[in-house]
């Protein structure tokens, strides 16, 4: 089955989107295995909110609450038809895919995902990541790391603080680099590849 329900952090908060044309015996199926799919990414008691495409669907909030507390999560609220304006025009992140890491990567290891990574952890120096897409280091990258190996769009890596001797992000390669001090982004805009401090 297609990926008919999918996930991202929009402002901050985590918001689940389930798509028209669906029953809701599909839909809550694939809520239940994105939940477990994503469930090394939560801690007990965070919250999620869903968006429910079709409006007409709003009787299948008490399932998914109750498939929120079976992992240990909050269903927090919900949106219909359309995101409200407070979250429109916000810093999106797509969660398509992902996989997360909840530790360090240490020398000699390598992890790959053809969708993105989220690591909670230092990537360190002997060490190798690959991404099909984007890619986001909640620590310090001494290590080497690749993002958008299969896609060059809206592709990204977000960095608590950089010191890498090689990324490469959409093949276009970055070797020691003088990195900017602190949080980075780099992002492709076209052909380039933009490398700028990001304020957290």
């Amino acid at each position: 089955m297609e990926d008919i329900i999918y996930a991202k952090i929009i402002d901050g908060d985590m918001v689940f989107f389930f798509q028209k044309g669906y029953t809701q015996k599909e839909l809550l199926e694939s809520f239940e295995k994105k939940l477990n799919t994503m469930k090394s990414f939560f801690n007990i008691g965070d919250s999620i909110y869903i968006f429910l495409e079709d409006e007409s669907q709003y009787n299948m909030i008490p399932k998914i609450a109750k498939l929120a507390v079976s992992q240990s999560i909050k269903l927090a609220g919900s949106f219909f038809g359309e995101l409200p304006s407070m979250k429109k025009n916000k810093k999106e992140l797509e969660l398509t895919n992902t996989k997360i890491y909840r530790k360090h990567v240490r020398s000699g290891q390598a992890i790959e995902n053809p969708g993105d990574i989220i690591i909670f952890g230092n990537i360190n120096s002997g060490a190798e990541v690959k991404a099909g897409g984007s890619v986001i280091v909640f620590g310090k990258v001494s290590g080497i790391l690749r993002a958008g190996l299969n896609t060059k769009k809206n592709v990204f890596i977000v960095v608590s603080e950089m010191a890498s001797p090689l990324v490469e992000i959409a093949e276009v390669p970055f070797y020691n680099h003088d990195w900017p001090k602190g949080p980075i982004s780099i992002r492709i805009e076209g052909t380039k590849a933009i490398v700028e401090p990001l304020e957290i």
